[in-house]
């Protein structure tokens, strides 16, 4: 793949972010001379909801790095807007039923994840109450230690700790069983629900969905804002945009990419549960469009996860432990490429943090490229 993606963790302004992203959005990767002369860049707001077209500010940041607007038929030809929800609500008019199954698809996958939260829970609260045994035996003990204890033989101590490791292991693959039990039915009652009203063989999705494609594949740049990530997801995944990313990606388009922006091209998306009634935690919304693979984004990373405590981490690492997990904050930039497999920290004023299975806080500076 020639082209590549700028993550951000959440952007303090928009000003801030194009700032960070110019060197990327004024320059080209891209393997057609046309759009790289172009210079088109492709806004994907989706996120904002009713407030979708709203982008006068960011294309007045756009104008001001040298990405002039150009205007033909009263519309701008290199700042465009993707449009998505504005296709998706077309729909209402012109295909009623596939709309109604939309909205039907969410409130079930609403219920499946009710489902999986109370799952979880049980399984959370038999974690932390094994580790708060563990404690009041040994006090220096950790995750990672109790985590990673092998078979011992005799009584006592040693006993007692073997059993709680058992202990230990058995919930974290239990949420790692139901995660992907999760994974799986989310992708079964989409398909379920799109295949018995023909989505994908409706001439007026068709049209949508070819419209959106060739917004894509014209763009040098394309820039996923964040906001309400159901939204920007479910509607990427109702238009089965993931191919065409991925063809952008290959011919050259550079993404750039900020909160649920990021969270989207992972292979899953892991939120925090700002909702829960006791301690919050994390959980697996859905499936990600899986453009970037091996790295578990985290975005605002200070504020919802505990970074200065060694346990936390350790479970977080060992319960999403086959991708890196990556925490980005406010100024904190990862510049991933496909093509060579590299993810390096390009951010000037922070970090990008990585957490391992240890309950290490490796923090990455500048140039500094991530181990994945």
């Amino acid at each position: 793949m020639r082209g590549a993606v700028l993550f951000n963790g959440n952007a303090e302004t928009v000003d801030v972010l194009v700032q960070m992203a110019a060197p990327l959005l004024l320059s080209s990767r891209h393997e057609d001379p046309q759009v790289a002369r172009s210079r088109r860049t492709l806004l994907v707001t989706a996120a904002w909801g009713d407030g979708e077209h709203d982008e006068a500010h960011v294309k007045r940041s756009l104008n001001n790095i040298g990405l002039h607007s150009h205007y033909e038929g009263g519309y701008d030809q290199t700042l465009v807007n993707l449009s998505l929800l504005h296709e998706v609500r077309g729909l209402a008019r012109t295909a009623p039923r596939l709309l109604a199954a939309w909205h039907e698809e969410r409130r079930i996958a609403e219920m499946a994840r009710a489902f999986y939260l109370e799952h979880n829970a049980h399984l959370i609260s038999l974690f932390r109450r094994t580790l708060a045994v563990a404690k009041r035996e040994d006090p220096a003990i950790t995750v990672a230690r109790l985590a990673g204890a092998q078979g011992h033989y005799g009584t006592g101590g040693r006993l007692l700790r073997y059993t709680l490791s058992r202990e230990l292991r058995h919930a974290l693959d239990t949420l790692e069983a139901n995660d992907d039990h999760l994974v799986d039915l989310l992708d079964q009652i989409e398909q379920r629900t799109f295949d018995a009203v023909g989505l994908a063989y409706d001439p007026a999705w068709r049209a949508a969905q070819e419209r959106l494609e060739r917004r894509i594949l014209a763009a040098n740049s394309i820039i996923l804002f964040g906001g309400h990530l159901d939204l920007l997801l479910d509607a990427l995944r109702f238009f089965r945009l993931r191919d065409v990313l991925a063809e952008a990606l290959r011919r050259g388009t550079q993404l750039v990419a900020m909160s649920a922006g990021a969270m989207v091209l992972c292979e899953r998306v892991i939120i925090y549960n700002d909702f829960a009634t006791k301690r919050r935690d994390f959980q697996l919304y859905d499936r990600g469009l899986a453009l970037v693979r091996d790295i578990q984004l985290f975005p605002h990373c200070t504020e919802r996860i505990q970074t200065d405590d060694p346990d936390n981490l350790a479970y977080l690492a060992r319960r999403f432990r086959h991708h890196a997990c990556v925490g980005l904050n406010q100024r904190s930039f990862l510049l991933f490429e496909p093509g060579v497999h590299k993810a390096a920290s390009v951010g000037e004023d922070d970090c990008v943090y990585v957490f391992d299975p240890e309950g290490r806080k490796l923090s990455y500076h500048r140039g500094e490229v991530i181990r994945m």
